[in-house]
């Protein structure tokens, strides 16, 4: 975990020599942001806003001896509760049969855990004001990556002024308005957390979560238009069924996923938006092919139909 935190802060260094002022202190910030993740001991509730749904969260954060613990229970409705120590994930719900249909809750920090300082450089613009607020009960000061073009989202952080652990996180679109949020409404960084703290409750049904090495195969396909800074994360793409091949993309801090599978149907193109997540679909024919795409980011709806339009086939793998 150490080796990780490492190479996260020397990438984010790296990629300051040409950035201004406010961009050097603002990468910093949340390089340090990123540590304080895994390395700080805090227990706190948080709140976290999609549109119009709205959810509560309990989170438990220790390392204790060795190892890292974390838990994430969801206090609206059945309770889920995912609970990791180092690699190993346990998620626990009330009995097996909710177990088939239930989706596990996913703790919306670790998003910011692959952060490209290079790629965020090339999207947005660092703003750090020095106004101190008040959230949770502790005082905050607020970063704001503001967007270079249209095809982004804005973003706006409350770090702890002691230990830029984030206390707020706001998705903003035009004019400012505020699609997502997540927020902290009790924090403790000095909880007295034991290994029985993160031990599935009697009477539920726990279930590990084994994570499989995903299966890859030759990327056939390529966009001739992307937002600047934006990247495939893997030079493969990733074979989720026989049919469905996934690609995954990353301006630095928003991914967008895109799923390519072959269809004899033609469908036109279509976009469902909810908060600051944009779903887009399109069946094209590429080549001797009619293939269905999707693509699903926090992005703006414009950027995903661009893309959508721009996807093409390799001259040459």
């Amino acid at each position: 975990m150490k080796k990780i935190i490492f190479s996260l802060f020397i990438g984010l260094a790296c990629s300051v020599a040409n950035a201004s002022s406010d961009d050097e202190i603002g990468l910093a910030r949340l390089s340090s942001m990123v540590q304080s993740f895994s390395i700080l001991s805090y227990q706190g509730v948080f709140v976290r806003s999609q549109g119009e749904d709205m959810n509560s969260m309990k989170i438990r954060h220790g390392i204790i001896g060795e190892s890292e613990y974390e838990s994430l229970i969801d206090l609206d409705g059945d309770k889920i509760e995912v609970i990791r120590v180092d690699n190993s994930v346990i998620c626990v719900y009330p009995d097996i049969s909710f177990a088939n249909t239930a989706t596990p809750v996913s703790a919306p920090l670790r998003q910011f855990k692959e952060l490209n300082g290079e790629r965020l450089l090339e999207g947005y613009s660092f703003k750090l004001s020095k106004k101190k607020e008040l959230i949770a009960g502790r005082e905050a000061e607020k970063l704001s990556l503001i967007p270079k073009d249209a095809y982004r989202f804005g973003h706006e952080f409350w770090l702890d002024a002691e230990n830029n652990f984030l206390l707020k996180h706001d998705t903003l679109g035009a004019q400012g308005k505020v699609l997502d949020r997540v927020q902290f409404t009790d924090i403790s960084f000095s909880p007295a957390l034991k290994k029985s703290d993160f031990v599935p409750r009697l009477g539920t049904y726990s279930r590990h979560l084994v994570e499989v090495k995903p299966k890859m195969t030759d990327n056939k396909w390529h966009f001739e238009w992307l937002p600047d800074g934006f990247a495939p994360v893997w030079r493969d793409a990733r074979i989720l069924n026989e049919r469905t091949a996934m690609l995954l993309l990353s301006d630095g801090i928003t991914s967008i996923s895109v799923f390519v599978e072959p269809t004899t149907e033609v469908k036109p193109y279509s976009v469902m938006e909810m908060g600051s997540t944009t779903v887009g679909e399109v069946s094209r024919s590429l080549q001797t092919d009619i293939l269905r795409l999707t693509i699903v980011g926090e992005v703006p709806e414009q950027t995903v139909e661009k893309m959508l339009m721009s996807f093409a086939p390799r001259t040459t793998l």
